[in-house]
């Protein structure tokens, strides 16, 4: 085959592996998030909705108590020293619940403020 017919194949299958993963992507949700099943969900990807009560920080990690019906930690880990959260703010946290110590925390991979 010619270089320009391979070329052109490529491209093609590039464009529908691309349209293929979008539709994928946006098929995916994540669960949301209920503390009065805590166990249930260890090692999920969970959905928390809430209130900023406390944040504090560790160096690169950042760890933000979120109230829903009960506390939840919240764990990021940025470099970002200016994440422009602050008591009192409703976010919307996307992440992996995890046990540390006992206890139930979100690692978080997204947060989002909620106007």
């Amino acid at each position: 085959m010619k270089e320009n017919t391979l070329l052109k194949i490529a491209l093609i299958c590039a464009l529908a592996g691309l349209i293929v993963l979008y539709f994928i992507s946006a098929k995916i949700e994540y669960k949301e998030y209920k503390p009065n099943i805590l166990n249930k969900n260890i090692g999920e990807d969970a959905k928390l909705k809430g209130t900023i009560t406390k944040i504090t920080g560790s160096g690169d990690v950042v760890f933000i108590e979120v109230v829903q019906q009960n506390p939840v930690t919240v764990v990021l880990f940025t470099k970002d020293e200016n994440l422009g959260l602050k008591n009192g703010d409703d976010i919307e946290v996307l992440g992996k619940v995890q046990e540390y110590k006992g206890k139930n925390e979100i690692i978080a991979q997204k947060i989002r403020k909620i106007k």
